[in-house]
C-alpha cells in the first residue's frame, strides 16, 4: 500500500518509518523531510496528493507543545484542526483513508475509571480542544478514517519526559515531579506497530492505543530510576506547585473497548515497554 506520513520526522513518525517500511511504500513528508509539506497550506497539500497519489495517510503532524498551544491558540487551531481538515479533504478527494493521531487530552480527567472510546470528550485546554476539533474534522470530511488516541508518548527520537528524567538524574540534579497526574505512558515503537496492524483491518473508527496500565508522572520517574539503577533526589509535588499556564487532566488513563472487540493483540504493559526502551538506549 502507498502510505503518506505527515510529520514523518517526528517522535512517532520516525518509528513508523521503520515499522512499516517492509510492508508498504512510504511517502515521507514534513517541514524538514525530502518531501516538504506544510499541512496548513492548501496548495501544498493539493500538490503533494496529486503528485504521489497515496492510498492512505497517517497524519502525525501536529502542534504538541501543550504550554505553547496555550500561549498561541491561533497556531494551535491552524495546525491541529485546520491542517487536519485539509488532509482529510484531500484523502476524500483521492479515495484514501485518513488515520489521525490524537490524544488523551481530549478528556477532562474527572472520570473515576479509564476513558474508553465511547466517552464524551471535554478538553480542558487549547491543545486538547484543537485536537478534538481535528478529530471532528476528520470524522466529518473523510468517511474512511481512523482516530487513534494515545498518551504520554516517548521514544528514541526527539525529546520526551523519560529522556528528561534520565538526563537530570545523570547530572546528579534533584527532580521534582508531579504526583497527581495519572495517565498511560506509551512507547512510540509499540504504537507504530499497532498502527500498522490497525490499517490492515479496514475497521474504521476511533481507537485508544496505549501501553497497558497507568501511573502518575512521579511513579513513572521512579520506575525509570529503578530500571536504570540511577539515584537522585526525586521529590513528588502537586500540580499546583508546578508552574504552567495550562490546565491538565489529573486522570487521563485510556482503555480500548474497540481494539479488544476487534481481536487485535493488546499492547504490552507500560513497565515491559519501558524496560525494552531502556535496553535499546545507547548508554544502557
Amino acid at each position: 500500500m502507498k502510505l503518506l506520513i505527515t510529520g514523518a520526522g517526528g517522535l512517532l513518525g520516525q518509528d513508523l518509518q521503520v515499522a512499516l517500511a517492509d510492508r508498504h511504500e512510504l511517502i515521507l513528508t514534513g517541514r524538514r523531510m525530502p518531501i516538504a509539506l506544510d499541512i496548513t497550506h492548501p496548495q501544498q497539500v493539493k500538490q503533494v496528493f496529486e503528485q504521489y497519489q497515496p492510498q492512505g495517510v497517517i497524519h502525525c503532524a501536529a502542534m504538541t507543545h501543550v504550554d505553547g498551544c496555550e500561549h498561541d491558540p491561533e497556531t494551535a487551531y491552524r495546525v491541529n484542526a485546520h491542517g487536519a481538515s485539509l488532509i482529510a479533504s484531500a484523502c476524500l478527494d483521492h479515495q484514501a483513508f485518513c488515520l489521525y493521531v490524537s490524544t488523551d487530552f481530549v478528556f477532562d480527567g474527572a472520570a473515576k475509571r479509564p476513558y474508553h472510546e465511547y466517552d464524551l470528550p471535554q478538553p480542558l485546554n487549547t491543545y486538547g480542544r484543537s485536537k478534538w476539533q481535528g478529530e471532528q474534522a476528520v470524522q466529518t470530511l473523510c468517511p474512511r478514517h481512523y482516530i487513534v488516541r494515545t498518551a504520554w508518548l516517548y521514544g528514541h527520537h526527539g525529546t520526551s519526559f523519560p529522556k528528561m528524567v534520565l538526563d537530570v538524574a545523570n547530572k546528579g540534579l534533584p527532580l521534582r515531579v508531579v504526583r497527581d497526574q495519572v495517565g498511560s505512558p506509551t512507547w512510540t515503537w509499540d504504537l507504530a506497530e499497532a498502527i500498522g496492524r490497525l490499517i490492515e483491518t479496514n475497521a474504521y473508527g476511533t481507537y485508544h492505543v496505549v501501553n497497558h496500565g497507568s501511573m502518575s508522572r512521579y511513579e513513572f520517574a521512579r520506575a525509570l530510576l529503578e530500571e536504570t539503577g540511577l539515584t537522585t533526589d526525586l521529590q513528588p509535588i502537586a500540580s499546583a506547585e508546578w508552574s504552567s499556564p495550562t490546565r491538565r487532566p489529573v486522570f487521563s488513563t485510556l482503555e480500548s473497548l474497540r481494539w479488544t472487540a476487534l481481536g487485535l493483540p493488546p499492547l504490552r504493559s507500560w513497565r515491559d515497554a519501558l524496560r525494552a526502551w531502556i535496553t535499546q538506549m545507547p548508554d544502557y
